[in-house]
Formats: C-alpha cells, structure tokens, sequence
C-alpha cells in the first residue's frame, strides 16, 4: 500500500466569487426611501415652510434647540449648550445641517458614494436620536427616526449600493477607493 501525503488530495475549498457574493440589489426600495426621508426633511425647511430656516420668525427650528437640551445624551448636550449661547452659529449649524441632509438623501436615492452617504446618514440620524434623549422630548417620531433611519444607514455603510446605483457605474472607471497613507476608504 502506497501512502500519500494528505496535500496531494486536498482540493481547493474556496468557493469562486460568485458563489460568495452577497446580493444587494434587494436593498435598493430601502436605499430610497432612506434617501427620500433625507431630501424630505431638506424639502420641509426650504420648500414647505421656509419660515423654519428664518432666524426672526416664532416656528424657526433653532427654538427646538431650547426643548431638546435638556434631554439630551452628554456629547450633543455640550454641542447645543454651546450652540444656544451662541445663536448666530445656530442659524449657520442648521443652514449647513440642513444641506448635509440634502446632499446624503440625494447621494443615496442615485447610489451615488453610498458608503460615505450612509456614513452621513447615521451620524446624522443618530445625533437626532442622542440629541432628543432616548424617547425624544415631543413624541416617539424623534426615537423611530434616529433608530431606523440609523440602523438602515448602517446596512448601507457595510454593503454599499448593489447593482442599481451610480456606485456600479463608477467601479467600471475608479475602485471607489481613497488612500491616506496606510487608510483605505472604501467610499462607494
């Protein structure tokens, strides 16, 4: 009886790519929706009631400021401390905040650098949870925004687009990759 090594007979186990690939093409109806709960809150302050961007008017959302404080989470807390005792930046935060919003719902509704916009998202969304306390100080929506739209960024963030995006479109010209030194950002 011959005896052979055990290396002779061992097969590659690794499965081909397509076999590991993970299908993400199912998440596209939450990737717009997602996006489309960013563009909305965008939409609400500029188009639907601008009065919530004037700095003079009684519904300006810097007043929400005043309520949430209180109950919020120790590193938001300091941030809208510092923001109330220096309103002229408040009106800056909300204006910028207001087109980060934008910009992350309309990246997410194309497919477009979706792991950085998914990264916006979820801070975005979490900053809403923490800086509403944990149920939020007027109603649940604060909490159910925070959580959901946070977690579902989070899909996003770990994934990417899948096949219906502009992500699938850019990987053909770049690898959606960013060096920084020994960093690798993976941004689509």
């Amino acid at each position: 009886m011959v005896q052979t090594s055990a290396a002779e007979h061992t097969e590659n186990t690794q499965k081909p790519v397509e076999a590991t690939w993970i299908p993400t093409s199912y998440l596209w109806p939450l990737r717009f929706i997602l996006g489309f709960q960013f563009i909305s809150a965008w939409a609400r302050r500029y188009i639907n009631a601008p009065s919530k961007l004037d700095w003079y008017a009684k519904s300006n959302i810097a007043h929400k400021f005043s309520t949430m404080m209180p109950h919020a989470l120790p590193p938001i807390r300091m941030m809208m401390q510092w923001l109330l005792l220096h309103p002229h930046w408040t009106w800056v935060f909300l204006i910028v905040f207001t087109w980060i919003e934008f910009t992350v719902g309309l990246f997410l509704l194309t497919g477009t650098m979706t792991r950085l916009a998914a990264l916006g998202a979820a801070l975005l969304s979490f900053g809403m949870l923490f800086g509403n306390g944990w149920l939020g100080t007027a109603c649940i929506d604060e909490f159910q925004i925070g959580t959901v739209e946070g977690i579902g960024a989070m899909i996003f963030l770990f994934v990417g687009a899948g096949s219906y995006g502009i992500d699938h479109w850019i990987h053909k010209y770049w690898d959606g990759h960013v060096h920084l030194g020994k960093l690798d950002i993976h941004l689509t």
